[in-house]
């Protein structure tokens, strides 16, 4: 009977499972059910056997005998078709895992407890742009040179174009520099795995493929400068950018901090933000007493965004609000509203502008350290502080609420 792809489609399902045979010990199994599977007889070693060539109608009739004549020469060679499958998928395997995604993703993993989840994140994000879309992440790593890891830090920080998503077409050399420090890493896991027997990474100092523009140190503002600071605040960018940047000077946490902060670390009845050590710099719980402006702030906050849980974020992304507000907005917002290259001012300088000021109210220096959440390295001092100086900070971040607000006046 010559098999035609009618004659299959409109096979139906009998009683038992029957064969509709072809030529050369292949033939179509039609199932009870009614499912359709290409199989192909043959014997080996002295036993009968049978080999699934796929599924009818996602494999055709002309296909179909293209892999039963491939099977039908393993068999002739003395192979098992199914076992040379399985070699093949093993072999696919140990290829994948030995090019250098899946190494860098190995380092990632390792990693993950060892990491805040923002280091982690912004790891993985650099990682997964550079590295898993680019051609080098499906190249074996014993096969990358320093040519190579050269040319693609080269591009990250002399870029002119936007590819991906990358936010800017300008070079970005300090995400070249972070780019050498990961992949750094990765090869030296790869050199312990015995994937590699060198690290080219190591052949090339940042000096030699980047070059660092000179930095730019946020200074502690005067009180005249802290005004048109707080002014901005109020006019510059959308009303939840200007909540975002007034509670994040009354505050003085790190802007990823304030970023990444979810309703439920906020008490606002005992007025303490509760900040996770997982989303510290140091890994290290951290306890913000919050002044009655940040309490104030903290409500018009809640009458925008309208949180539904507790998860949610005090400044989600505006275009996902699963996520948090977006690493730049609030600089971006600084300089639009004219505080860059003399009256450079960006938002970790509020750090700065809030110690120096602590200090020359006479403060205790530890407690300004603590409220900064700054590790001491002296055992002495680590133990001393564990009592959190809380009170001390308690009064400080009101006075500091109470100063602010004074300047606006």
């Amino acid at each position: 009977m010559r098999l035609t792809y009618p004659l299959l489609l409109n096979a139906k399902p009998q009683d038992k499972p029957y064969k509709i045979r072809d030529r050369d010990s292949m033939y179509l199994r039609v199932s009870v059910s009614g499912s359709k599977v290409w199989k192909f007889d043959y014997r080996l070693d002295g036993k009968d056997c049978s080999y699934t060539l796929g599924r009818f109608p996602d494999l055709s009739i002309a296909d179909a005998r293209q892999l039963r004549n491939a099977a039908a020469n393993l068999v002739a060679s003395g192979v098992h078709p199914k076992a040379h499958e399985k070699h093949l998928q093993q072999q696919n395997v140990a290829h994948y895992k030995n090019t250098l995604w899946p190494v860098c993703e190995e380092w990632l993993n390792d990693n993950r407890a060892n990491w805040t989840a923002y280091y982690h994140g912004q790891a993985t994000r650099f990682l997964a742009r550079y590295v898993k879309d680019s051609q080098l992440g499906a190249m074996p790593i014993r096969d990358v040179t320093v040519a190579h890891l050269y040319d693609l830090i080269q591009s990250i920080a002399k870029r002119k174009t936007i590819s991906g998503d990358e936010r800017k077409a300008e070079g970005a050399p300090h995400i070249a520099i972070r780019l050498r420090q990961h992949l750094d890493a990765v090869f030296r896991r790869a050199i312990i795995s015995g994937r590699v027997d060198s690290n080219p990474v190591a052949a090339l100092k940042p000096s030699d493929v980047v070059t660092l523009p000179p930095t730019r140190h946020n200074r502690a503002l005067e009180a005249d400068e802290l005004k048109h600071v707080l002014a901005a605040f109020w006019v510059t960018g959308t009303p939840l950018t200007r909540l975002a940047m007034r509670l994040l000077l009354l505050t003085s946490v790190r802007t990823v901090e304030l970023r990444g902060a979810t309703w439920r670390e906020f008490d606002l009845e005992t007025a303490i933000w509760a900040l996770p050590g997982e989303r510290m710099k140091m890994a290290r719980p951290h306890v913000v007493p919050l002044s009655t402006q940040a309490i104030e702030v903290l409500g018009k906050v809640k009458e925008i965004t309208r949180p539904k849980t507790s998860g949610d974020y005090l400044f989600p992304n505006a275009r996902d609000k699963s996520r948090p507000m977006a690493a730049t907005t609030i600089n971006a917002a600084l300089v639009r509203a004219g505080f860059n290259n003399e009256r450079l001012f960006r938002a970790h300088g509020a750090r700065g502008t809030f110690s120096t000021w602590a200090h020359e109210r006479g403060f205790v220096p530890l407690a300004i350290e603590r409220q900064l959440a700054h590790v001491e390295k002296n055992r002495v001092s680590r133990a001393y502080n564990k009592a959190e100086f809380l009170s001390e900070r308690q009064k400080m971040m009101q006075d500091w609420g109470d100063y602010l607000e004074s300047l606006r006046d």
